[in-house]
């Protein structure tokens, strides 16, 4: 790894089981203030990511399982009150290049490995479609910082999430971070645009190895072009082709107001907001929806 430091990436790891808990039926008890602002340190003061786990350990220590589903909707739900409680710490007109009207968190939960249906992540906006999620080196579009909570797996292999360090990138060969990205086809996502991914996933990314089979683990990334880090994931595959599978992720974002202040964010990229439709297979988008099949990326495990 050129220019990762591993000892430096594990500052932004955060093990949950290590704070004070209050979990419950229903909405559980605010989280710790030293967990805040572990969360909030990583990601403004040290690496731009937050890497949140062992949750699983909190249930355990309750008599709850993850892997009931009552279990792991509160597993998500307290990881997501993480989020919701730090969002209002973030300056959003600091980290925003363009002014751009932010007025709620809200939280999609969607399947990573296989189509999901009916869905859309705002309806003042967009429409509800069909659609595959984004597995290349990306962006979510107009919102500063994200929230992915990823498990717990079944039947999957591979799927490991991926930090790409573009803020470095850019920084190292004096590229303004809008020449960086391009339009994904059918898709409100932004892609780091092809010339560039390889030497990125190569020198400034590495993926995480986590047991997403027995754990729910959340990302907080600051997720802007400019200023932020993009993210990806390594190829999903099935570990039983005879069985099925779910790669469950909780997405929770800053969601802007509405169409204007959308188009708003795309302009300043330079980019087109054009209307996304129901998936299809197409080989246009190929690149965008599946994993990264390179002999990289660099590894780093997050050990409980």
């Amino acid at each position: 790894m050129k220019r990762l430091d591993p000892s430096r990436i594990k500052d932004s790891f955060i093990n949950v089981s290590t704070f004070p808990a209050e979990l419950g039926e229903g909405r559980s008890a605010a989280p710790d203030a030293a967990l805040l602002d572990a969360v909030v340190e990583a990601v403004e003061k040290k690496n731009g990511f937050a890497v949140v786990y062992g949750v699983n350990k909190l249930l355990a220590a309750r008599g709850l399982d993850l892997h009931t589903e009552s279990g792991a909707a509160l597993a998500r739900d307290y990881l997501e009150g993480i989020f919701r409680a730090i969002a209002p710490r973030f300056d959003l007109k600091r980290y925003s290049p363009t002014p751009v009207a932010y007025d709620r968190v809200a939280k999609m939960d969607v399947d990573g490995f296989n189509k999901n249906r009916n869905f859309t992540p705002n309806s003042d906006h967009t429409e509800s479609r069909e659609f595959v999620t984004t597995k290349c080196v990306h962006f979510d579009s107009a919102t500063p910082f994200i929230a992915n909570l990823y498990g717990p797996n079944q039947n999957i292999s591979g799927g490991m999430p991926m930090i790409c360090d573009t803020r470095r990138f850019c920084q190292d060969k004096g590229l303004d971070p809008r020449e960086l990205i391009e339009n994904i086809p059918n898709n409100y996502n932004v892609a780091v645009k092809a010339e560039f991914s390889e030497e990125i996933l190569r020198d400034y990314s590495f993926a995480l190895k986590l047991d997403l089979e027995n754990d729910i683990v959340m990302i907080v990334l600051h997720n802007e072009v400019v200023g932020g880090l993009a993210h990806a994931a390594t190829q999903p595959s099935l570990t039983d082709a005879s069985k099925a599978a779910k790669r469950p992720i909780r997405h929770v974002e800053y969601q802007v107001a509405g169409s204007d202040d959308l188009k708003r964010w795309y302009d300043y990229y330079g980019l087109s907001l054009e209307k996304a439709t129901n998936h299809k297979e197409d080989a246009n988008i190929t690149r965008f929806v599946r994993g990264e099949l390179a002999p990289y990326p660099n590894i780093i495990e997050v050990r409980a």
